[in-house]
């Protein structure tokens, strides 16, 4: 649901409110790396941190591709390179352990539109109680644009699509019953009263992002959705190379600790509280991209 105006905020005077890291599990996916690595360059105003986690790549392209590319680009970047493969949840943690920031955990076949950053601070600046951010995307199952719980192809042109969400209108951060892991900005604050990443329960990834947003709405904390953001996301690139793919066994330990889990994702399907955005977003991006023609 969209947050009255009550649970709005006015932005605070003061500047101590912790930075954003962000956070890159790499593995493998070696055909994704340019464009996420300019797109990440691109982002204005910059992270606070960039943190890249090699995370033992089969392809012995990707290592030597990161560490030349951050000395050829003379990124201020830290890099881990995993001694062997630990999997996503504990390469995400051990980041995450490292920065007292907030933590922007980004997936290796993502494209940020460069104000990702300036419209995430503005969300967590306007809205109090904060655990989880998600942008928009054309593939992120329930904030996916134009069809909802779609894998839609990649924008013609991303940058016009993160125009087009702000031309829709005023954000309203309408709560989720999920952030959606591809991009997943999660609060200090939400780190301090959750903890990390359930590494032991969910191993190599899928299902994490589902418990710890649950764990936050116990908590009385929101999982937001950053409606004037957009971040494209090719898929399932690095889990492919692992065979992965969600299942029900994920699904089941969520539900094991959060029995209303499903329930929740399946209402606010049914109810589909986001279409009236999509469509307004959909509506300009088209008009943009017939005046660009």
């Amino acid at each position: 649901m969209a947050l009255s105006e009550q649970q709005l905020r006015t932005p605070p005077a003061s500047q101590n409110e912790p930075g954003i890291t962000l956070i890159i599990p790499i593995y493998n996916a070696y055909a994704c790396l340019p464009q996420l690595m300019s797109s990440v360059r691109a982002l204005c105003p910059a992270p606070d941190q960039v943190i890249l986690v090699e995370d033992a790549s089969t392809d012995a392209r990707v290592r030597p591709w990161l560490t030349d590319y951050i000395r050829q680009q003379q990124c201020d970047w830290t890099i881990l390179l995993q001694p062997h493969n630990r999997g996503f949840v504990h390469s995400v943690n051990q980041a995450m352990r490292s920065t007292h920031d907030h933590c922007l955990l980004l997936n290796q076949d993502t494209i940020c539109e460069h104000r990702l950053l300036a419209k995430l601070r503005t969300a967590l600046q306007r809205v109090t109680n904060v655990a989880t951010i998600t942008p928009f995307s054309n593939n992120a199952e329930i904030v996916s644009i134009p069809h909802m719980c779609r894998n839609n192809p990649l924008p013609e042109a991303i940058e016009l699509m993160a125009t087009a969400c702000d031309l829709a209108g005023e954000p309203d951060y309408p709560e989720l019953p999920t952030a959606v892991g591809f991009c997943m900005l999660i609060t200090r604050a939400a780190i301090q009263a959750i903890g990390y990443f359930d590494a032991q329960r969910y191993g190599h990834g899928y299902g994490e992002e589902n418990d710890f947003s649950s764990a936050a709405r116990v908590l009385g904390m929101r999982n937001l959705l950053c409606d004037n953001a957009f971040v494209a996301h090719i898929g399932n690139q690095s889990f492919a190379d692992l065979n992965m793919q969600p299942n029900r066994e994920a699904l089941d330990k969520v539900l094991a600790r959060y029995p209303d889990y499903l329930q929740r994702v399946q209402q606010f399907i049914a109810d589909d509280p986001l279409r009236d955005r999509r469509d307004a977003i959909i509506n300009h991006y088209q008009q943009l991209l017939a005046g660009k023609s």
